[in-house]
Parts: C-alpha cells; structure tokens; sequence
C-alpha cells in the first residue's frame, strides 16, 4: 500500500517522528495533558484528545 494513502494515529512524540520518516500522515493522540505541545513541536499533522470523536470521524466518512 501506498503509505501516502495512510495515517498513523500515535500517542508518543517517536510516533510522530516514524510517521514522517516513512512519508504518511500522522494524528498525535493527546491521552494526557502535556503530549499536546510535544506533538505540536514534533509537526503532527493533526492532535486531538477525543478517540471517540476519531472514531466517530472514520465511521463516517
């Protein structure tokens, strides 16, 4: 598959990191109050702090 086509949902600044290394979308998953700004740092392309809203999101569409 074509990792362009993908998006990586991490809840660890590392997870942001292999995202960008391997070229695909990556979402930072803020579970506690502080990995927000690590994730902002860390160029997530997207944060959120509601799974159910993620979830909710991908049944969707």
């Amino acid at each position: 598959m074509d990792v362009t086509n993908c998006t990586l949902i991490g809840d660890s600044p590392t997870d942001i990191q292999a995202a960008h290394a391997a070229g695909t979308t990556v979402i930072g998953y803020a579970n506690k109050p502080d990995k927000a700004g690590l994730f902002a740092e860390a160029q997530a392309d997207a944060i959120t702090d509601d799974m159910q809203a993620m979830a909710d999101a991908l049944t969707t569409a």
